[in-house]
Formats: C-alpha cells, sequence, structure tokens
C-alpha cells in the first residue's frame, strides 16, 4: 500500500512502482468514478492498446475470396439444419 497526498488543484501522484506495474505513460486517460464511500480509477486502454483485439484490414485481406466462400456455404448450411433457414 502506498500513500499520496491530494494537491489544491486536486490532483494525486501516483507512486512510480504502481506505474510501472500498469505501464502508465505520460498523457494516459482514466475513469475515475464513486462506489460507495470508494474511489475507483481505472486505466482506459488506447487505441494503439485495442488494435490487438479486434480484425485489422491486413487480417481480412489475409483471407482469400475461396476461403470467403466455403466459410459462407458452412454458416448457410449449419442454419440450414437447425432450420433457420
Amino acid at each position: 500500500m502506498s500513500i499520496t497526498t491530494i494537491t489544491k488543484k486536486g490532483q494525486i501522484t501516483i507512486p512510480k512502482s504502481i506505474r510501472d506495474k500498469l505501464a502508465i505513460k505520460d498523457n494516459d486517460k482514466f475513469s475515475v468514478k464513486l462506489v460507495g464511500n470508494k474511489t475507483i480509477i481505472e486505466k482506459i486502454p488506447s487505441l494503439l492498446e485495442l488494435e490487438s483485439s479486434i480484425k485489422t484490414i491486413r487480417e481480412r485481406k489475409k483471407s482469400n475470396w475461396k476461403e470467403i466462400e466455403r466459410k459462407t456455404h458452412e454458416a448457410r448450411a449449419k442454419k440450414a439444419v437447425k432450420g433457420n433457414y
């Protein structure tokens, strides 16, 4: 546990050991919410940090037409078998 002090401007300093563990950098964004009588501060991931969780255009382009066609037929066949077609 670390103790920090709030300034006249309402700012607090996050101890370096915590900044290092959470990879906090200059200009990172945070959400601040009140839960009961506790303040919860959570880092908001940047778009670059989120990039790995979504398909990029490059990854979509890796699928060739035959693969897309095969997946489409497969999905339609599954729906037909279930009677959802």
